[in-house]
């Protein structure tokens, strides 16, 4: 078994379940359960990646068998069943390693992130959504404090995901905002796939034909706006009502952009600075008004 070899194997493992965890995450209805145990495996096979990148006998399990000790000694090939039977070091085993190496800084959730994997994985028991959050977060913090460790980047390592990562991590942040965030950097990259390869006249004749007619939805009053995601023409659609003064204000109920396809709804519109405004385009003259100077 080659140190190196196992050691990239185990960081491109860890990055397909980061990223399945936080898809998860960031599908409507949220799927909790696969989130929170992706996230924990993602964990213990970067920690993992940690370990072998100094010995590769460092992943023995507590109790090793001669088979194993053989595998991680590189003696791979006396071992009839190969690496397939290889017993290795616990998720809690591999972070106490790591801990008395000095390597990472373990969050005081992690513990409760690798229970929920475990009660997932074996009785089918998930944690309440409201904790999902606070999860995946000690998840993403400790992965971050290994990745030095194994000369990677956050950004790469999450790759679109890293914006998400870095909200969930901030205890300020709101679920909605990571949420939104979330959406806008798929729509950005929704609309760089649609664009990809054409000229600048087809990628103005796509957007100016996608831009023509507003999304159907239930509202039948639109008005133009520019899209947060994409920065194109797009309709914001809701209902009107009349003011006290004689005016008409638009209330926004629901945007969507036929370049990107964002869509935004509720607090969303909020967030893009899509709130409730007056249609009257001149400001009315009072001829009988006059500036008070008291």
């Amino acid at each position: 078994m080659d140190k190196e070899e196992i050691r990239d194997d185990l960081v491109s493992s860890a990055q397909r379940w980061a990223r399945t965890s936080i898809d998860a995450y960031l599908q409507e209805p949220p799927d909790q359960d696969f989130a929170v145990h992706h996230m924990a495996v993602a964990v213990e096979h970067l920690a993992k990646a940690c370990l072998a990148s100094i010995t590769l006998t460092l992943l023995a399990d507590i109790k090793p068998s001669l088979e194993d000790l053989l595998l991680l000694g590189g003696q791979e090939d006396k071992v009839e069943a190969g690496r397939a039977g290889l017993r290795t070091v616990s998720g809690a085993g591999v972070v106490m390693r790591l801990t008395k190496l000095g390597k990472g800084e373990v969050p005081q959730q992690l513990a409760a992130l690798r229970d929920a994997r475990n009660g997932v994985t074996h009785m089918g028991w998930g944690r309440p959504s409201s904790e999902c959050r606070e999860l995946l977060a000690a998840g993403a913090k400790y992965i971050d404090s290994l990745l030095p460790e194994l000369s990677k980047e956050p950004a790469w390592f999450w790759d679109k995901h890293y914006e998400t990562c870095k909200s969930l991590v901030v205890e300020t942040t709101s679920e909605l905002t990571v949420r939104y965030t979330a959406k806008i950097q798929q729509a950005k990259e929704t609309f760089a796939t649609k664009t990809d390869g054409l000229s600048a006249s087809e990628k103005t004749a796509l957007v100016a034909s996608q831009s023509a007619a507003p999304l159907p939805s239930r509202w039948l009053l639109h008005v133009p706006t520019t899209c947060p995601a994409c920065e194109n023409p797009a309709f914001i659609s809701g209902r009107d009502k009349s003011g006290d003064y004689g005016d008409i204000w638009f209330f926004p109920r629901y945007f969507g952009c036929r370049n990107c396809d964002l869509t935004l709804t509720g607090p969303e519109l909020d967030l893009a600075d899509m709130r409730a405004h007056s249609l009257r385009t001149e400001e009315e003259v009072d001829d009988d008004w006059e500036p008070d100077f008291d």
